[in-house]
């Protein structure tokens, strides 16, 4: 059986319900939403046209049909605007070329979506465990030993027939398999430049000689906003020029750096004392994406721990990780605290990470009035909120501007971190509870999964 065909205008009415609630075919394809999320939007749709044909007098019908049939702008406000570039944008193999040309690897879809180096695995291994691989066929691609994290990390590639968890773990001792995973590739969390933004008052955050590290893009330290600022910066790309003939990406990290440690429009920074070290891991996949993968932020973690920095800023997000997971633990049972982004994929969206392992301060991002990011992630793993929507900051090309984002919103909590650490106003281990009593509350009374427990300005 056919079924009968919505009438014209009730086809137009669900496109304006879906506009109105920001949720456009497009929106949709790009957030990739769960079916859970769309069918109770369908169901709703279904009620309002229900309304429309059997409730309404027909002049309203007639003004709504006059209204419907108006020219849309050309241009969505912000608001409606899904982030810049979402990871489906990109095709499902990517080639990632060094300065030279050469394909330095294959950056894929893998699992639910996610992205990871092309037949590359990562393991945690013992002393003398090595050899368990050699039965696989495998080719051995680097072998690392990590002393700060007390980690012996080997990547691997292996032929197509074993590219998948179930064929690795029916193959390896199953201790073995419990400390493997993919080399994943992890996304900065910046959504899309605005012209316009609310004036914020800014001043620093405190005057001692704070360490802050960051694992990110490289920064353009010859920014007029960041030349005078201490900036250490370790380049852990394959190639050591980039992957890109411009050299490595730098608009993320420069603006990352300059809401800590830039003078921007002649007002001072948030931390004028600090130092900032930063692990540069990110690689050019295209004009306007990035992407680092899982060794390069171990590695860049790993080099961040011997500059003893006492936070790191991780504007970044991606899949859970075998690994990551152990490098998060690690980290926050020591001395170092860690920051990281929730993520821009939406309030439907589920927990990003590191921002959802347990021990890691996860930050959302609000604009002047004290409202959500339209884009940021919820749940309950958030613990703060920070100026995130069009904030102004330096940018990679030289010049000034406003960006939105959670990755936005994480320096300033990173900042706050530093100077109570600083200040001996509390340790590692309770300086989350610590900022909790300082934050402003918004949203619901006390923590909720929207704004954690509140703004930190």
């Amino acid at each position: 059986m056919i079924a009968n065909p919505r009438p014209a205008r009730l086809t137009r009415l669900r496109a304006l319900v879906l506009c109105l609630l920001g949720l456009s075919t497009v929106a949709q394809a790009q957030l990739g939403l769960p079916s859970a999320v769309t069918d109770r939007v369908d169901r709703s749709i279904d009620s309002v046209e229900r309304v429309h044909r059997d409730s309404l007098p027909s002049d309203v019908t007639s003004a709504l049909e006059r209204r419907l049939t108006a020219a849309l702008p050309e241009q969505l406000p912000d608001t409606l605007r899904p982030p810049a570039e979402p990871l489906d944008a990109l095709p499902s193999r990517v080639p990632i070329l060094d300065s030279r040309g050469v394909t330095l690897f294959m950056d894929v879809e893998v699992e639910d979506g996610w992205r990871a180096v092309q037949h590359e695995w990562l393991l945690m291994l013992a002393p003398g465990e090595l050899a368990l691989l050699e039965p696989l066929n495998v080719e051995i691609l680097e072998q690392k030993r990590l002393p700060k994290l007390e980690l012996e990390m080997v990547r691997f590639r292996v032929p197509a027939r074993l590219d998948s968890y179930a064929a690795l773990q029916n193959t390896l001792p199953a201790d073995l398999a419990e400390r493997l995973d993919r080399n994943h590739i992890y996304n900065p969390q910046t959504a899309n430049p605005s012209s316009e933004s609310a004036v914020r008052p800014r001043k620093p955050l405190c005057e001692q000689p704070v360490k802050v590290g960051m694992i990110d893009t490289a920064i353009a330290t010859e920014h007029p906003g960041l030349i005078n600022s201490r900036i250490v910066e370790r380049n852990f790309l394959p190639d050591p020029e980039g992957t890109d003939e411009k050299g490595p990406p730098t608009g993320h990290g420069t603006a990352v750096a300059g809401l800590m440690v830039g003078i921007i429009d002649e007002t001072p920074a948030r931390l004028p004392g600090a130092t900032l070290y930063n692990a540069s891991v990110f690689y050019s996949r295209n004009q306007y994406a990035q992407g680092a993968t899982m060794m390069h932020l171990v590695s860049g973690l790993e080099w961040l721990i011997g500059q003893e920095v006492s936070v790191i800023n991780m504007s970044l997000t991606g899949p859970d990780n075998r690994v990551l997971a152990t490098v998060m633990e690690r980290l926050t049972a020591g001395d170092i605290a860690v920051v990281a982004a929730a993520g821009n994929e939406g309030p439907a969206a589920p927990p990003l990470y590191p921002a959802a392992y347990g021990g890691v301060i996860a930050s959302t991002a609000v604009d002047a009035d004290g409202q959500v990011y339209r884009w940021a992630n919820r749940g309950e793993h958030i613990d703060f909120a920070g100026p995130g929507v069009s904030v102004r900051t330096t940018r990679g090309t030289g010049e000034f501007g406003h960006e939105s984002g959670t990755s936005m919103a994480a320096p300033t909590v990173t900042a706050h971190v530093a100077c109570a650490l600083a200040k001996q106003l509390a340790s590692s281990e309770n300086v989350l509870q610590y900022l909790a009593g300082q934050a402003k509350d918004l949203g619901e009374a006390g923590r909720d999964p929207i704004f954690g427990h509140g703004l930190l300005q």
